[in-house]
Formats: C-alpha cells, structure tokens, sequence
C-alpha cells in the first residue's frame, strides 16, 4: 500500500513500508567501500552531476508551481478526474459502484444568497433544525473537515479538503478524494456552487510569524471563494481549539486560535458573510478541548467530537436555506494510496508524526448521523473480512516490528546527537563566557574614555566660564571707567560753560550799570550846565547823589 505526499510543491510516491527513511549497518559500510574505491576526482565528478540534476529539478518544479503552468492545467480541464494506478495486488475500489447513489449537492441559484447584519454574522440556534440542511452545504477545509468525511459525517463529494493543508496554499492546491475524483478551488466549485460553502481553515500555519500575511491571504481566499460562487453564502468556521500540551503544541496554541478567531469574525462582518462558532461546544471550561473530543493528539478530533460539529453545524443554519429532504451519507472508506499529505511549514507537520496522524484519519466512523449511511465493508463476505483482518494483523505485527527497530534505532542517534549537542553546548557556553568577559572588558574601557572625556570636556568648560566672566568683568570694568569719564567731561563742560554764562551775565550787568552811571552822570552834568552854580544847596545835593552812585557802583561791579 502506497502514500502520495506534497511536500515542497513535489508529489512523491512511497509505500508505507518505505515510508520512513531506512539505514542499517550493512548499507552505510558497502557505501563507506565503495565512496573509498571511487576516489576523490570521481567524487567531485559525480558530486557536480547529482547537483546539476537537482538544479535542473528545482527549475522544473518552480515551473509546475508558476501561475502561469496552473492557469494552462486548469483551463484544460473544469474537472479533473483522477487515473491513478494502484500497485500490484492491491485491491482497487469500485469507483464506479460508489458514484451510482452518490447524493447531489443542491446548486445555489439567484437569489439564495444574502448579506449578514450585526445580528446575524454569528449563526443562531435554530429550533427544530432538520439535518436536510446539510444536502445544500459543501465545506473546504483541512484534515478536521478529512475526518468529518472518514468518520461518515460529511458526504466525500460535499468536502474538498486535505490533511496539512493550509488557507495560502488552498486555492493553488490539488485534491483528491475517497472516491478518487481530483479538483482544484475552481473546478471544484465551478461544478459544486452550493447554496451554502463553509471554510474551516486556518488551524494549519497559524503559527505564521506575520500576522498580516495570515490575514492577507485568509481575506484573499475568501473574495476568491466568493468570486467563483456569486450565488452561495459564504460561512467562515472558527478554528477548534486544542490542547496547549499536545504533540502540536509548537505548533498551535489556543491564544494564537483566540486571536484569530477574533479576525475571521471580523471580516465576516466586515464583507457582510456569516461566521459559525463551533468553538463554543468544543472548548471546556479551562479554555483547551474538551477530553471527550481530543483525537489523542491535542489537534484533531474523535468521533463524538466530529458528531458533536456536524450537530452544532445543523442546528446553526444560515438564515432562509430550506433544511427540508432526508441528508444521506454514501460511505466510502479512504484509501491510503490515495490520500495526499502536505507537509511545508504551513502544515506544521513533521515527518515523525505523519504515521500516527495517517492512522488517524483511516479510522472507520464511530458514529454514524445518516440513516442509511453504509459502508464498503458492506459487499465484503465474511471469509473475505476475516482474511483481511488477518493480513492487516500480519501486517500490522510487522509495521510493529519495524517500528520498534526503528525507534531504537532513533533513540541510538537522538542519544549520539544529545552528546554532540551537549558538547557543543559547552563549546557556545564557552565561547559565550569568554564573548562576555570580552564585552565586559570593553565596556569598562569604554566606560573609562567616556569618564575621561567627561572630566575633560568639564574642565575645557570651567576654564571658558571663567575665562568667559573674566571679560565680562573687564569689559563691565572698561564700560563704567569710560561711563565715570564721561561723566566728569561732562560735569566740567557744564561747569565751565556756567561759569562763562555767569562772567558773560556779570560782565552784561557790570557794562550796563556803567551805561546808566554815564546816563545820570550827563544828565547832571546838563543840569549843572542849565541852572548854573544856584546854590550851595544844589551843589551839595548833586554832591550827595553822586557818592551815592559811586557807591553803588562800588556795590554793584
């Protein structure tokens, strides 16, 4: 039996017995001879090739994935329907007998599709709901909705969905499903426009370390979604959560779900679509999956925990899509031939965890929702089932074998490589204390330049304030000095220029009292000459006023 894997944009085809990488002690010594006989000139040579080739393989692979490849595969055909041939002695499934009863997924028409209001972008319960609901639903998804199918709660052609996949690589992605059919987004929704088409992505990547190409290519989905089916109202499913302490939990924890939850929701109100809260009957009170619904793995889901998203999906209805009809399950059990894995950093699967996580998605249904649901073991007789059963325990006891050889064979390396780990752990640790010490030293160093500049520049500043004061003061100095002489200068042009007004002013009075003295002197003097010597008297009195004068001219310079 045979695994298809995708990784790095590469299918691959192996059996499961080959499926993990496999060297012994015989093989690593005949390659050690035969790299010695070949010698060092051979090597490079065949070292050159090998690389030339892979070099080769890169290119033709960078084209298969280029847009424009994709855009000619798909244009060839709407539906591509799946050849595969399987290995020798295997048992093939009727493909043909399956699709004869297959259900028909109902196609939307005008007029079915409505926008969302604040009210109802959340599904609401809905009373009495009918599980015909579900012939009008298709739902894209991962490795849960892969489940949802093999449990027998999903119709295998109502789902497009692959284990690993992730939202920015859904639309370029092949699928095939149980039945062997494949599609691309767009065949497959250019024959299956539902009235209603759920998206439950966004587990796988959401580890992204950029938030804003998660949301970028998750909105770039949606509108692509919604341009290929204009008819059909578009449900984003919340993310489920999952247990913190899971072998995933590296990969996924409930915070990073929380907070994208928030986001999807957002955008469906956003573009006016519905979002449906699965989250809210998954999740238990200490925020992590409920135990009854954990697959064992912390991720996936059991069988009541797909029962219990398949009833929460009935019950939660998108408003005014008609759930009349009776929903049936045509089973058909998955093939491990056919089952495809995509294994890039997106999926956050590894390849130690791919077996167990293969042997969980073939589990056959623990619970049945259809009432006629039925199974490929149903044309199978008894004889044929026990034989089966025996190759299967065979076969399983042998896987067991190799697996146990396999794991101590992992423990013996995983031994090897934590010796050379813990050796090279001292090595850094050592490197690091010495890269410390040296850090130190330099800090320190510069610390000490640092300081010096410090007192340095603090010096040069005091030196220039105090040179700087010292001008001040000189020049205040200088100012006052010149202001003093100033001042006196001026006090002695005020005081000479006084003491000329004041000689000026005394010299003034001194010619005019002259002036009148010489006034009154002629006038007496004509006096004397007009009356004469009349008398003594007269004499005497002119006598008399002439001391006068003189003495006032004596007192009055």
């Amino acid at each position: 039996m045979g695994l298809l894997l995708i990784h790095g944009g590469k299918s691959i085809r192996m059996s499961k017995d080959n499926f993990r990488k496999r060297n012994n002690g015989t093989k690593r010594s005949c390659f050690k001879e035969i790299m010695q006989g070949l010698g060092g000139k051979n090597i490079t040579i065949i070292s050159s090739v090998v690389i030339a080739a892979l070099f080769v393989i890169i290119l033709l692979v960078m084209f298969i994935k280029s847009p424009v490849f994709i855009a000619w595969r798909e244009n060839g055909s709407e539906t591509q329907v799946a050849s595969e041939e399987m290995a020798a002695g295997e048992e093939t499934m009727n493909v043909a007998s399956g699709e004869e009863d297959m259900p028909v997924v109902e196609t939307a028409t005008e007029g079915m599709k409505a926008e969302s209001t604040p009210d109802t972008t959340v599904l609401a319960k809905k009373e009495n709901a009918k599980d015909g609901y579900l012939n009008r639903c298709v739902f894209l998804g991962d490795s849960r909705t892969v489940a949802m199918v093999n449990y027998g709660f999903f119709n295998d052609d109502a789902a497009l969905a692959q284990i690993g996949i992730s939202h920015p690589a859904f639309a370029s992605n092949k699928f095939i499903n149980n039945a062997g059919k494949e599609y691309t987004l767009k065949s497959y929704l250019s024959s299956h426009q539902a009235p209603v088409i759920y998206i439950l992505l966004g587990v796988n990547g959401i580890n992204d370390s950029s938030e804003s190409h998660y949301q970028n290519t998750f909105i770039s989905l949606i509108d692509s979604v919604a341009k290929m089916a204009p008819n059909s109202n578009i449900v984003l499913v919340a993310i489920g959560p999952v247990d913190d302490n899971g072998i995933y939990k590296n990969s996924v924890q409930n915070a990073w779900i929380d907070k994208y939850n928030a986001f999807l929701l957002e955008t469906a109100r956003q573009k006016h679509i519905f979002y449906l809260d699965i989250a809210e009957i998954l999740k238990g009170s200490n925020g992590q999956v409920k135990p009854e619904y954990n697959g064992g793995d912390g991720l996936h889901y059991s069988g009541k925990g797909c029962e219990a998203i398949f009833r929460y999906i009935v019950e939660h209805p998108v408003p005014g899509i008609s759930d009349e009809g009776k929903y049936v399950v045509k089973y058909i059990k998955p093939d491990p031939n056919r089952m495809k894995v995509t294994m890039d950093d997106g999926s956050g699967i590894d390849e130690g965890k791919i077996q167990d996580l293969m042997d969980m998605m073939m589990g056959t249904p623990e619970n049945q929702t259809a009432s006629d649901a039925s199974t490929e073991s149903s044309s199978e007789t008894e004889e044929e089932l026990e034989k089966k059963k025996a190759e299967e325990e065979k076969k399983k006891a042998e896987e067991e074998k190799k697996k146990a050889e396999e794991e101590k064979k992992k423990a013996e390396e995983e031994k090897k490589k934590a010796e050379e780990e813990k050796k090279k752990k001292a090595e850094e640790e050592k490197k690091a204390e010495e890269e410390k010490k040296k850090a130190e030293e330099e800090k320190k160093k510069a610390e000490e330049e640092e300081k010096k500049k410090a007192e340095e520049e603090k010096k040069k500043a005091e030196e220039e304030q105090k040179k700087a004061e010292e001008e001040k003061k000189k020049a205040e100095e200088e100012e006052q000095k010149k202001a003093e002489e100033e001042k006196k200068k001026a006090e002695e042009e005020e005081q000479k220029k006084a003491e000329e007004e004041k000689k000026k002013a005394e010299e003034e009075e001194k010619k005019k009292v002259e002036e009148e003295n010489k006034e009154e002197s002629e006038k007496k003097e004509g006096e004397k000459e007009e009356n004469g010597n009349s008398g003594n008297s007269a004499g005497e009195a002119l006598e008399g006023s002439a001391g006068h004068s003189e003495e006032e001219t004596v007192n009055n310079p």
